[in-house]
């Protein structure tokens, strides 16, 4: 699912940035090494230590799927790869609540 910035704190960004960092930019469930913002593929390869790195993007998982709950213990620095797996169990829930977030109204609720 896209990110919905509106759902987010304004400050998503520095602490979005700040897990990451606190997480050495590995993701924290397979410790994959992924790329910093504005690294080479140089300077990442000098990091980790690997001739011919892959490049990974590290996100942050809100473990409860609360957007505005950024508290450190629902946060979790996780590589693409593991985000992804991490959200499919809650992926068919997310998508209704998101249409409904969207005005959408659901055929469950509707009296007649």
């Amino acid at each position: 699912m896209p990110m919905i910035k509106a759902r987010y704190p304004a400050n998503w960004d520095a602490i979005a940035r700040s897990v990451k960092e606190q997480a050495n930019w590995c993701c924290q469930e397979c410790g994959r090494q992924c790329q910093c913002p504005d690294e080479s593929l140089e300077q990442l390869r000098s990091r980790i230590g690997k001739a011919k790195p892959r490049q990974y993007l590290l996100t942050v998982a809100h473990l409860d799927q609360t957007p505005a709950n950024c508290t450190q213990d629902n946060l979790k620095a996780l590589c693409t790869v593991c985000h992804l797996r991490y959200d499919r169990q809650f992926r068919a829930r997310q998508r209704a609540s998101l249409r409904e977030w969207f005005g959408q109204l659901s055929l469950l609720e509707v009296t007649l």
